[in-house]
């Protein structure tokens, strides 16, 4: 893992240029916070309507509490359009880490269940990659051609946090089948740190190609994401267990921050949109209260909104102008995820 550099930001700032920042900072967190809290009457109605409630006694209710081992592959996208062409900014999503979930089930008719997925910072495999699309008639002397214009990657460090609840009723049921709703909600928050940039310009671009070394840029994007969808699970003598769940995401909130230290420059992206998900599930009874499972998930969320920019310094790539306090705001902004997890563990019941 490179070593930790979060004092990279101080370090490069002057008194004013960090209380700028800071400011900015603070006034994009109240507003995240402000938003994720309209969120939670929507998200506990949902559940209430899903969880009917059964005069359930303590003899009926059992819980469970489960370990995990949790792999998780993707893609973070944060795409912008601008009168000068497009940026598309690709942040992988590679997680190995032990997950936590608890759960409560009233006999075999409905099911409550808590996780939590943590990795700490640690090297991310993937690289970040960073795809400009520039419009050559805003650039004197520049002449288009096909496809990217200038491309670069950059390594990573990375962490992750996931937090979800999520509840179903299952009321059909046969002898080896039943079927019901669910509901949840998730929240999940990818943090990067970016080191060691190379980029390539092509055509007319080749003379943006460099490569440098060092801390480059920060980012931490962040989804909370509410889930309505179906189930259907098949026992065999309760030895056996599978379970399928296809899922709509209909509420989904994404934001970002991506500060670019080269350049001074801070961005925030706010977006809306929708998603879907499907998952299917194993479980094998090795004894009365010891299960071992495994399931495979698959995400996908697009949403779109808009982003605003933020310059704390004067950028480097702006020779002859001073961009310190310059701000851009309502930059056309999309944000999509590709992800898949796969867990393995085991769970007792008590």
């Amino acid at each position: 893992m490179n070593q930790p550099y979060s004092t990279t930001k101080l370090s490069r700032l002057n008194a004013e240029q960090a209380e700028l920042t800071r400011r900015v900072h603070h006034q994009r967190l109240h507003e995240n916070a402000v938003s994720r809290s309209r969120w939670l009457p929507s998200i506990v109605a949902v559940l209430v309507l899903v969880c009917v409630p059964c005069p359930a006694s303590s003899m009926e209710l059992s819980g469970m509490l489960a370990i995990d081992a949790v792999s998780m592959t993707g893609k973070n996208t944060n795409r912008t359009t601008f009168e000068g062409g497009a940026s598309t900014l690709q942040w992988p999503i590679d997680v190995k880490t032990p997950s936590i979930r608890a759960g409560l089930a009233w006999r075999d008719f409905m099911e409550v269940h808590l996780g939590i997925i943590a990795e700490p910072w640690g090297s991310n495999n993937g690289r970040m990659e960073d795809m400009d699309y520039l419009d050559e008639a805003r650039f004197p002397g520049r002449q288009p051609h096909p496809g990217v214009d200038i491309y670069s990657e950059t390594a990573l460090d990375s962490k992750v946090l996931i937090v979800s609840v999520s509840t179903s009723v299952l009321p059909l049921r046969t002898r080896y089948l039943s079927a019901g709703l669910t509901a949840g909600y998730r929240y999940e928050e990818y943090d990067y740190r970016g080191y060691n940039t190379r980029q390539t310009g092509y055509g007319s671009w080749q003379d943006q190609s460099s490569w440098v070394t060092g801390p480059s840029a920060f980012y931490t994007v962040e989804y909370d994401i509410c889930s309505v969808g179906v189930a259907l699970q098949g026992h065999v003598d309760d030895t056996i267990v599978l379970t399928f769940e296809a899922s709509s995401l209909p509420l989904v909130h994404g934001s970002d921050e991506d500060e670019h230290l080269r350049r001074n420059r801070v961005t925030f992206t706010s977006t809306t949109g929708s998603g879907y998900q499907t998952s299917l599930r194993g479980l094998f009874r090795i004894t009365q209260r010891w299960t071992i499972g495994s399931e495979c998930t698959y995400t996908r969320i697009a949403a779109d909104g808009d982003q605003d920019q933020f310059w704390y310094g004067d950028d480097p790539a702006t020779p002859g102008f001073d961009d310190t306090g310059y701000s851009l705001s309502g930059i056309d902004a999309e944000q999509a995820q590709k992800n898949f997890r796969f867990t393995i563990g085991s769970s007792c019941s008590f």
